[in-house]
Order: structure tokens, then C-alpha cells, then sequence
């Protein structure tokens, strides 16, 4: 399991768990719970993630201006990819939503390109070799 941490500016934090360890439960949790997700909503995350096996999920708080994002492994690159634009497309609307921010124009395509990049520079290191 990788852990990435950034912040998109001073406006919004973003943690994510790539390929998630469910033996190191613990670190998921402790993140969880200091955005302020109950204990409730936490037990329902990993019910969908390890139970259901969800391809991933995205937590975000717009009063905490956080979003947790957890990755369980994928078959293949191209359907990681897929989810890593998907959750970045999460991760958006709730900046959006947030800030009062209209999802249109310029302002949120290069939020969600800034988003995918910084998400790629620790995925092509777990699935690239060259």
C-alpha cells in the first residue's frame, strides 16, 4: 500500500491509499476519522472496499476541505487509469461545491488536470517499469 499526501494550493487536501492493505487498516482509519468521518460512515467505506470490493472511493469534507481517496488493486493499467480520473472527477466537484465554483470554463479543467497529474506521479511508479 502507497500513501500520497498534497494540497492543492492552500484550499483543499487530498490523501489517497493506492492498492489498499486492509492489515494496515489502522492508517486508513486514523485519516478517516481525523477528517471528521463518523465511525458509522467509516465501517460503511470498508464494507463497499473489502466486502463489496469496490474498484475504489473517494471521502471528501467540504467543511473540512479534505478528500481521502482509497485505491483496492486493479487487473489492469488502463482500469486504474480509469479510476484515477474518475476519483479526481470527485475530488473536483467537491472543491467546486465547496467554493461555490461553477463546473465550467477553465478553473476546473485545469483543476482536474493539476488533480490527475499529481495522482500520476505516484501511479506510474507502481505500474511502470521504465
Amino acid at each position: 500500500m502507497v500513501r500520497q499526501q498534497f494540497f492543492v494550493e492552500h484550499y483543499w487536501e487530498v490523501i489517497i491509499y493506492y492498492n489498499a492493505d486492509y492489515s494496515l487498516l489502522c492508517h486508513i482509519v486514523r485519516d478517516l476519522k481525523a477528517a471528521g468521518f463518523t465511525k458509522t460512515f467509516v465501517k460503511d467505506v470498508f464494507y463497499n472496499m473489502y466486502v463489496e470490493n469496490a474498484k475504489a472511493v473517494t471521502c471528501s469534507s467540504t467543511k473540512d476541505r479534505i478528500s481521502i481517496v482509497i485505491f483496492n488493486p486493479h487487473d489492469s493499467k488502463q482500469d486504474y487509469i480509469n479510476s484515477i480520473v474518475h476519483e479526481a472527477e470527485h475530488i473536483k466537484q467537491a472543491m467546486l461545491y465547496a467554493y461555490r465554483v461553477e463546473d465550467i470554463g477553465e478553473p476546473p479543467a485545469y483543476t482536474i488536470g493539476y488533480l490527475v497529474s499529481r495522482m500520476w506521479e505516484v501511479f506510474r511508479r507502481l505500474v511502470c517499469t521504465t
